[in-house]
């Protein structure tokens, strides 16, 4: 079963504009320097459970307005986080198909299995990938969306076409 840290419902700091942040739990990458180490243990956090979506889902657009959606970690891509990172973000885009999806990676888009049906999903459900590891010795706090140079953003451009971006 899956698990997760924690849930901002109103984040300024990770993704443009207000987004409501979802950190799964665990990571196997565990980057020196990282800003949330708390989230490495694969058996910290919570437990994931259908109402944890229903609850991303009502603040996402609680009040009347309507925010972009951040995935964060943790890592969301590891085999552990996979299904529940798809599953999060397919509901999410159904329900709000216009807004900005952001998923933090310390993978490299090259590396992904780009043939695995969750890896599929979401390729197609984000609109910016920002991947590679925290490198502490790279580290860059004048980055917009990320924390060392080594790091880069990608848009989905089109169905399976993906643009670097320098800047957002």
């Amino acid at each position: 079963m899956s698990r997760y840290n924690t849930i901002i419902r109103n984040d300024i700091t990770n993704g443009l504009g207000v987004c409501v942040s979802f950190f799964v739990q665990g990571c196997p990458h565990k980057c020196k320097g990282c800003f949330n180490p708390e989230t490495w243990p694969f058996d910290g956090g919570l437990k994931y459970t259908e109402r944890i979506k229903e609850i991303i889902v009502e603040a996402i657009g609680a009040n009347g307005i309507v925010r972009n959606f951040s995935v964060l970690g943790g890592e969301p891509l590891t085999e552990e986080n996979l299904e529940m990172t798809a599953e999060v973000i397919r509901t999410v885009r159904s329900k709000y198909p216009t807004i900005d999806i952001f998923l933090w990676t310390g993978y490299l888009l090259e590396q992904l299995n780009k043939s695995d049906d969750h890896i599929k999903s979401i390729l197609n459900d984000v609109t910016y990938i920002i991947d590679g590891p925290f490198i502490e010795e790279e580290k860059n706090l004048d980055l917009k969306l990320r924390g060392s140079n080594n790091q880069r953003i990608w848009y989905h451009k089109e169905p399976n076409l993906w643009e670097k971006i320098k800047e957002i």
